[in-house]
């Protein structure tokens, strides 16, 4: 059977590599004595695949997961099994039963949510900020991305699909973003906010998390 995992990562794991999360749950799910299906050939892995990596540095209330067993488990019972044996700051969310779909999590991926807390280098006015981010959306945004090809140019602009201004105290914003996540790539929250700050004239630093990936659970099916 195969079952589909939402996770968070928070504050004590936030530095914690993509590869060291995918080490640590495999870790896990031995610990909790799962019935894990294994790859074949010489060098046998847990069947465990994960939808997309997060960013190092950023939090997040929902990634995803799918683990094939070997054994039937309802969800509540593999929550109840995993749950004391993950470290602080990684916490199950909820896990749901994928039936006998092999559809990738990856092709149901369709947008990511991000909260953004900047703090800027002087006191940010809130008209001011919402004047930068006009201009910045009123036109292609063009940045230069790593690919398989090499380093490009790529107009990340199509991929930005809401931005809004929660509200401002002194030299800190907090930012509401949401982008194109899909299987072809997404938009890097830390990229858009560098030519935010380019417009606007001013540096910042930012604590994303990702607040939610929005899964079409219909092409599971």
């Amino acid at each position: 059977m195969r079952l589909c995992v939402k996770f968070t990562k928070e504050a004590p794991v936030r530095f914690v590599s993509h590869l060291d999360v995918q080490r640590l749950f495999q870790r896990a799910f031995r610990r909790a004595r799962l019935p894990l299906a294994y790859s074949q050939g010489f060098n046998p892995h847990p069947l465990v695949s994960f939808a997309t990596a997060l960013s190092v540095g950023m939090t997040s209330r929902g990634e995803y997961l799918d683990v094939i067993l070997t054994d039937p488990m309802t969800p509540e019972e593999f929550v109840s099994a995993v749950s004391p044996v993950l470290p602080d700051g990684i916490r199950i969310a909820e896990a749901f039963d994928l039936g006998e779909s092999r559809k990738s999590l990856t092709s149901a991926m369709r947008t990511a949510s991000y909260s953004a807390k900047v703090v800027f280098t002087e006191p940010i006015e809130a008209d001011k900020l919402v004047k930068a981010a006009e201009e910045l959306l009123s036109d292609q945004i063009v940045v230069r991305k790593k690919t398989k090809g090499g380093i490009k140019p790529v107009d990340i602009r199509p991929m930005v699909l809401d931005l809004k201004l929660v509200g401002t105290e002194g030299n800190r914003a907090d930012l509401f973003i949401k982008g194109a996540l899909t299987a072809e790539g997404g938009l890097n929250p830390d990229m858009f906010l560098t030519e935010l700050y380019r417009v606007l004239g001013s540096n910042g630093l930012a604590e994303i998390e990702r607040t939610e990936i929005e899964l079409d659970r219909s092409a599971l099916n």
